[in-house]
């Protein structure tokens, strides 16, 4: 029979947990290969399952489908198969690169490439591929690839530098559980000891301490430790920091780190010396922070320093996207611990690993895209370029403040117009807040000839309550009310509001903005041509597209199921817009496969609450259906009625 390796079980996963049709570009954009190693892969693995209970269907045109014959014959085998995981190599190319990371930087002497190759079961030429990206990646680090004919590759560079580049790739990802408890039953590329016994340690000294840790800040801190731990026994030490020793040791957390290795040390038989306990050091500063009941508030636990300047971030994020944070207590404790922990990060050039980084960019994009912002001021005032992990954690404090400003106005606000005078026009009020109090505020009433589209605007009027008939054009939508003596009209209302005030996607959606199958062979080539198309027709200014780019180059927006959404790093356009393109053939978009690309564009000087808007384009990215359908549309007019549909 033939082997199971792991991009089998990859795609058997895929048709378990879809339970639909999937198609070839689909599969090839999950696995990070292509279509035509999707289709040998199907070939392979239906071979498998016949002999087990089960089958794999290919429709022309659709794509596969998985036909379980024998139910108990097939979990029998599918049961077996996710125990053993049998043939654990890297298969999707992101794997690929951190194992050839690991096997480099863990390897004191050369590696040969077409022994790589035959370890990860690819071709030497595919080899040199992923070479170009581990280049990449150890530049970043500082540290150089040294070739040498007949002999190989190796890694240069700096003890600190290689111990931060395995810290960040030398492990595998776990987004729900903590590390600690993933490690024991993992095969890593990065063997590291004694992971139970470093976690225990550090709880020994932090536990009813000075400082605090989270859970994920406790398994960032055990791996660093564990890394430094595996080093020093394979004679590989810290020989230089560039940092002031005075600086370090007059802190609480060297006395912390030199009683956590003391104590490793005591345990495994090892002396670690002076510049390891600064290297622990930099880390508990970089990562812990200071215990909040031991002050009276925030300024006093960050310092006027961090206090000022993170006063200056909530500002420009109140000036540049019109949300105000400045009184939430939370978000003041919460971010500036986080941004005080961050400049330490900076100053000894240090990073973190965001295990929710994934999880936070496709569900929460909105917050994300506040976090840039932040992260780009951030980046100004310290002159270091902020790591994606870092952004990642800056969304979710940003994120939970966004869903407190909502909840404080959730309430959609009102005007109610009236024909009949007051008397009427206050009982259809008190009859409508005895069905949606909780979900309306009536701002006030006016009769027909008093209606300004100005004072909508001034007043933020969500939507209009009529009993007489109103001629469109307005920009919010209008309720017309028959009888105010009918209670089921009068409860109809909120069922009303809550569809007209959400079924009001078709504003961003331009029939000029609509372009299908296109041709491209890269993301640049495709964002060029979408950011012309819309500087002919005036939606935005020239410099459009460089500032697209300058958001790309910081966090790629490729969010999977073969869909990107690029937009500006400045509010730049008159008006908010959305983007579509669809490509005849999926496209690299990093380390992501991309067929849909969808450019969004808010306003400057927006006032709009645009959750609605990154709530329809989260139903958009992850529907495989929908995404099916879209590329599949023909024409301009099928393709809006599919998203008009959502």
């Amino acid at each position: 029979m033939t082997k199971v390796h792991q991009r089998l079980i990859s795609i058997l996963e895929e048709f378990l947990e879809e339970k639909s049709m999937l198609n070839r570009a689909f599969l090839a954009s999950r696995l990070h290969v292509s279509t035509k190693t999707i289709q040998k892969d199907i070939k392979l693995l239906n071979d498998i399952l016949e002999e087990h209970g089960a089958k794999i269907e290919s429709q022309r045109g659709n794509g596969y489908e998985l036909e379980i014959i024998q139910t108990k014959k097939f979990e029998d085998f599918c049961v077996n198969v996710f125990q053993k995981q049998t043939e654990k190599i890297p298969t999707s190319y992101e794997e690929r690169v951190a194992y050839i990371l690991h096997r480099i930087l863990t390897t004191d002497g050369y590696v040969k490439l077409s022994q790589l190759a035959e370890e990860i079961y690819v071709s030497k030429s595919t080899v040199n591929l992923i070479m170009k990206d581990v280049t990449d990646i150890c530049s970043r680090y500082e540290l150089q690839i040294e070739k040498r004919p007949y002999y190989g590759i190796r890694i240069v560079g700096e003890e600190f530098n290689i111990r931060s580049c395995l810290s960040q790739y030398g492990l595998p990802r776990y987004d729900h559980t903590p590390f600690h408890e993933n490690y024991e039953q993992t095969d890593t590329y990065l063997s590291l000891p004694h992971i139970s016994l470093i976690r225990s340690v550090i709880l020994k000294y932090i536990e009813g301490g000075t400082i605090y840790l989270s859970d994920i800040e406790i398994d960032n801190l055990s791996i660093h430790i564990a890394i430094a731990l595996k080093r020093c026994r394979d004679d590989h030490y810290i020989q230089a920091l560039h940092v002031e020793e005075s600086e370090l040791i007059i802190k609480k957390e060297y006395k912390i780190a030199k009683q956590i290795l003391g104590n490793l040390g005591e345990e495994l038989k090892l002396q670690f010396p002076e510049e390891e306990i600064l290297y622990v050091t930099m880390h508990l500063l970089s990562t812990a922070v200071t215990a909040r009941d031991r002050y009276e508030n925030v300024e006093e636990l960050l310092g006027k320093d961090v206090y000022a300047f993170m006063q200056h971030i909530l500002f420009k994020v109140a000036e540049e996207r019109n949300l105000t944070f400045y009184y939430d207590e939370e978000l003041l404790f919460g971010f500036g611990v986080h941004l005080k922990t961050l400049l330490n990060r900076l100053k000894y050039k240090l990073n973190t690993r965001n295990p929710l980084l994934a999880e936070v960019k496709k569900n929460y994009p909105y917050a994300f895209e506040i976090a840039v912002l932040v992260g780009d001021i951030i980046g100004e005032y310290t002159g270091e370029s902020i790591p994606e992990s870092e952004i990642g954690y800056i969304a979710i404090h940003f994120g939970g403040a966004m869903s407190r400003l909502q909840e404080n106005n959730q309430k959609k606000r009102c005007l109610l117009v009236c024909a009949t005078g007051q008397g009427s026009a206050q009982l259809l009020k008190y009859k409508i807040l005895s069905h949606v109090r909780d979900k309306l505020e009536i701002v006030g009433i006016t009769g027909y000839y008093q209606l300004k589209v100005e004072d909508l605007y001034k007043d933020k009027i969500d939507c209009i309550i009529s009993t007489i008939h109103i001629p469109s054009g307005l920009p919010v939508p209008v309720i017309k009310v028959n009888s105010i003596f009918d209670d089921k009209e009068i409860k109809s209302i909120g069922k009303q509001l809550f569809t007209h005030v959400n079924d009001s996607m078709q504003q961003y959606i331009k029939e000029d903005l609509i372009f299908l199958n296109r041709s491209a062979s890269t993301k640049e080539e495709v964002i060029q041509f979408l950011c012309e198309k819309a500087a002919e027709k005036n939606y935005v200014p020239a410099n459009f597209y460089a500032s697209v780019m300058e958001r790309e180059n910081t966090s790629p927006t490729a969010v999977g199921n073969l869909v990107a959404i690029p937009h500006p790093m400045q509010l730049l356009s008159d008006t908010t817009f959305l983007m579509f393109c669809t490509l005849d053939k999926a496209i690299d978009w990093g380390d992501k496969k991309v067929q849909v690309i969808i450019i969004f564009s808010v306003k400057r000087n927006n006032n709009e609450d645009l959750q609605k808007l990154y709530d329809f384009l989260y139903d958009i990215m992850s529907s495989q259906t929908i995404i099916e359908k879209l590329h599949q549309a023909q024409a301009v007019d099928d393709f809006q009625e599919i998203l008009l549909s959502l």
